[in-house]
C-alpha cells in the first residue's frame, strides 16, 4: 500500500458513499440493505511547482493503480484528537452496525459524524462514520455506532481504531491516470480513490 509524500495534502475533496443496497419497488417501496457499502473520495491536489516532487506523486499514483493508496481522510477543522491514539477493538468476532472499543481517554466523547478507520491484522483500513454520540466510561470503553455501513469484516481483538487520524485506502479508480503539465510549470493532479473491501 502506497502513501503520498508527507508534504502533500489535498486542496479539495469530494467523498461519496458507494451504497450496495437499494430500493425494491412494487406496490410499495422496500429498502434492501446489503453488505459491501464503502467509500470513494475524489481528491484534488494544489498545483505542484516542484518538478521533482510532482514526479514522485505521479509515480506513486501510477503504481497505486495496482498496489493501492492510503491517504488521511480530510477532517477539515473537526478536531478528533481528544479521542486519543490508543483505541483498539474490544473483543474479536464482532459484526453488525456497532463495534466495541477500548483505550479511549476516560469520558472522551466520540461525536455523531466523527470518522474512524479500523485497521485489520493485514494493515488494511476500513473507513466508517459514527452514527451517534457516545461517551467513554471511566475504563475507556465504548460502543461505536456505524452510521453508514455494516461492518465489512470481523476484526481481531486489539485491532487499531484510528479516530485522531482516520485513513481511507483503496485503488485509484478508472482505466487511466492523468496529470496536467501547465506552461506555468505547475503540475495539477486530481484522482479518485475507492475502497476495495
Amino acid at each position: 500500500m502506497l502513501l503520498l509524500p508527507n508534504n502533500i495534502a489535498p486542496s479539495g475533496a469530494t467523498p461519496a458513499l458507494v451504497d450496495r443496497g437499494g430500493v425494491q419497488r412494487g406496490a410499495s417501496a422496500l429498502r434492501v440493505n446489503r453488505l459491501g457499502s464503502h467509500y470513494r473520495i475524489s481528491l484534488t491536489l494544489p498545483p505542484l511547482n516542484d518538478a521533482a516532487g510532482a514526479a514522485i506523486v505521479v509515480s506513486r499514483l501510477i503504481r497505486a493503480k495496482r498496489q493501492g493508496l492510503r491517504v488521511p481522510y480530510p477532517l477539515l477543522s473537526v478536531d478528533q484528537s481528544g479521542c486519543g491514539t490508543s483505541v483498539v477493538v474490544d473483543g474479536a468476532g464482532q459484526t453488525g452496525g456497532s463495534i466495541q472499543v477500548r483505550g479511549l481517554p476516560p469520558f472522551a466523547v466520540v461525536r455523531e459524524g466523527f470518522w474512524f478507520s479500523i485497521e485489520s491484522s493485514s494493515g488494511q483500513h476500513y473507513l466508517h462514520n459514527s452514527g451517534s454520540e457516545v461517551t467513554a466510561g471511566v475504563d475507556g470503553r465504548a460502543t461505536l455506532s456505524v452510521a453508514d455501513t455494516m461492518l465489512r469484516r470481523s476484526f481481531a481483538d486489539g485491532a487499531r481504531v484510528h479516530l485522531a487520524r482516520p485513513m481511507i485506502e483503496g485503488l485509484i479508480e478508472g482505466s487511466e491516470q492523468e496529470w496536467d503539465l501547465a506552461v506555468d510549470h505547475n503540475t495539477r493532479i486530481a484522482f479518485v480513490l475507492e475502497e476495495t473491501a
